[in-house]
């Protein structure tokens, strides 16, 4: 009984597997994907981490640069100025401005 019923269906059944085999390498096609793309975004969230970083850094260097005491030093090592009254000695071989 049991060979007349798969004699009878038996394109059916081919079907039902080549459909279950296709559904089977679909699902860990999909698998490989997803932890690729997993893999991905948890590279780009390291990398928006490190940008953020990056830019809470340079906010405090800006608002540093707006200090007068930044001010004052950029003049002063940059610009070779000096305040009133102020005289500067500068010797000659120890003068570190090629950095």
């Amino acid at each position: 009984m049991a060979k007349k019923f798969f004699k009878r269906n038996s394109l059916l059944i081919i079907i039902l597997i080549i459909f279950v085999v296709y559904f089977v390498y679909s699902m860990y096609i999909t698998d490989i994907k997803l932890k690729e793309y997993q893999a991905t975004q948890s590279e780009l969230n390291q990398e928006i981490s490190a940008l953020e970083d990056d830019i809470e850094r340079l906010k405090d260097d800006l608002e540093y640069a707006q200090t007068t005491e930044a001010i004052e030093k950029i003049a002063r090592e940059k610009l070779k100025m000096v305040k009133p009254n102020e005289i500067i000695y500068m010797i000659k071989g120890l003068d570190d401005t090629d950095e």
